[in-house]
């Protein structure tokens, strides 16, 4: 056999295990929620209290099927650098599929906007203060979790839709800014 030959056993045997060991082309699958880091994305939010009260159930974020985490830079709805949590067609018990909104400061983590949404968005609650003045919403960037305490929300002053919001949530990791959840 002559020496060109014989690289070929170890070729072969090199690429079958990087192929293995996740050296291959194919990208690995992210836990549920689309998240990254070894941190579950997910988590619970009980709607109570809700008008109508059709909307009362407890919200499945790991069965959301589009979760995002977007560093913004300031624009036209915020004057600051700020994150956008975002989690889509998450489930609930009650049968209906929801979209959670929660933006924050990059400075400071104060929430700046939360939002509740049906699928239709014909029901939705929240929200908003460009100085973080909102209370019953914490967000703790280290570990990625933002929680709801006893959180009332209406539809941005119409007090015909309405929820109470209560639980803890976890998003996925930003990989460019560490003020939105490293």
């Amino acid at each position: 056999m002559s020496p060109i030959h014989r690289p070929w056993p170890a070729l072969i045997l090199t690429c079958a295990l990087l192929t293995a060991c996740g050296g291959g082309d194919d990208p690995a699958a992210p836990p549920a929620g689309g998240g990254g880091g070894g941190t579950e994305v997910g988590g619970l939010l009980t709607l109570s209290a809700s008008k109508p009260a059709a909307n009362n159930g407890v919200i499945d974020l790991a069965t959301a099927t589009t979760v995002t985490n977007e560093a913004r830079a300031p624009d036209g709805a915020f004057a600051f650098n700020y994150c956008a949590i975002t989690f889509d067609g998450a489930t609930s018990d009650n049968g209906g599929t929801y979209s959670v909104q929660v933006y924050f400061r990059q400075s400071n983590g104060k929430v700046i906007n939360a939002n509740v949404a049906d699928s239709t968005y014909a029901w939705v609650v929240g929200e908003v203060s460009a100085t973080g003045a909102i209370t019953g919403i914490t967000v703790d960037a280290a570990a990625r979790t933002i929680t709801y305490t006893a959180k009332s929300l209406d539809a941005f002053g119409d007090t015909t839709l309405e929820s109470t919001l209560d639980g803890t949530i976890t998003f996925p990791a930003n990989d460019t800014v560490a003020a939105c959840g490293a």
